[in-house]
């Protein structure tokens, strides 16, 4: 089979149980899968662990794949919730008592900066939790264009879906997420 085949006839195959097919669709999205791994990660080995794990994930779920002429797109949104998960996992891991066991004398130098920190990380926070609410359909728009800064010209090339589609897609995720963090600012302002 040639090389030059759509993603498509390398799914198929792949969920016929052709193994040696995913390697092709492996070389041709490893860069991606790794440059997106490495946005979440401190450094390449963490990144080369997650691109894998990505990888891993698409193998496994292959069959879930309903329109194998998506693949890209598909696979790009395993690997953007696996990236989030990673990210929360680590932060979550790490940040309640590592963090301020490191800056212990400087928390007391810096109190009011301290808390404006605190702030931000809490606003961060449930930012992510209000990103979780979301299906991946309006979450990964909305992460590419404001996380990633990338147009809607180039997600709708990495996603395969129009341009107005992916507007569209941003604004209800901003609005649902209007939604969702309102208790928070309400309680932060009273």
């Amino acid at each position: 089979m040639s090389h030059d085949a759509p993603d498509g006839t390398y799914a198929r195959r792949v969920q016929d149980g052709d193994r040696s097919a995913f390697r092709m669709l492996v070389e041709r999205y490893e860069g991606m899968v790794f440059d997106l791994a490495h946005q979440y990660t401190d450094g390449p080995e963490a990144a080369e662990d997650l691109a894998q794990d990505v990888f891993l994930t698409a193998y496994h779920r292959i069959d879930d794949l309903q329109d194998p002429d998506r693949f890209a797109s598909w696979l790009y949104g395993i690997a953007l919730n696996r990236g989030r998960d990673y990210a929360k996992n680590v932060r979550r891991d790490t940040y309640p008592f590592s963090r301020s066991e490191q800056e212990g004398t400087h928390i007391r130098d810096n109190g009011a900066a301290q808390d404006d920190q605190l702030v931000a990380d809490e606003r961060g926070d449930q930012l992510w939790n209000a990103l979780d609410e979301l299906a991946p359909t309006y979450a990964t728009p909305f992460l590419l264009k404001y996380r990633n800064g990338l147009t809607y010209k180039a997600m709708s090339k990495r996603l395969d879906v129009s341009v107005s589609a992916l507007k569209v897609r941003v604004h209800r995720a901003r609005k649902k997420l209007r939604t969702l963090l309102a208790p928070y600012h309400e309680k932060s302002r009273s």
